[in-house]
């Protein structure tokens, strides 16, 4: 079964509400000028790690939290912002999967059962998945206008 352009459409439009709406949250809570709530979220994981998880929540996560805390904030915002305008929609896709691994890799999921505990991060990285194998902005977005000029150009 082939997808359709307007199906893979609402599901770029559902992805890009759920990440607007997650870094929308992440400005007015502050997370661009303070990494408090950063830092909170990780002492609450660190205190369950162990081994990698552990190291790296020490040595890269909380020494870097203000950089963290701003490139979270930012990459959600971009990717939900992408996704609405249709533009660089393969790209965001892989952006959106790497920051969804990276989470559940940070708060110890990841590497666990636990991870299928609840499906929407499953769910979330299929659909980004969905979005990057179909070059889901090649219908009603920028991508398709740049993809007359450039047709096989991966970006899009």
């Amino acid at each position: 079964m082939k997808l359709s352009n307007v199906q893979i459409f609402i599901l770029r439009l559902a992805v890009a509400g759920l990440f607007l709406y997650t870094g929308i949250m992440k400005i007015k809570a502050g997370w661009l000028v303070s990494p408090d709530n950063l830092i909170g979220s990780l002492a609450s994981y660190k205190e369950h790690a162990a081994g990698f998880q552990l190291t790296y929540i020490e040595r890269v996560a909380i020494p870097l939290a203000g950089l963290w805390s701003k490139l979270i904030t930012i990459g959600e915002t971009a990717v939900g912002i992408s996704m609405v305008l249709g533009l660089l929609v393969r790209f965001s896709s892989l952006v959106g999967i790497f920051m969804l691994l990276n989470f559940h890799l940070i708060n110890g999921n990841l590497l666990s059962l636990d991870f299928f505990s609840t499906p929407w991060a499953g769910l979330l990285i299929a659909v980004l998945l969905v979005l990057f194998l179909s070059c889901g902005g090649r219908w009603a977005g920028v991508d398709a206008l740049a993809a007359k000029s450039r047709p096989k150009s991966v970006l899009w």
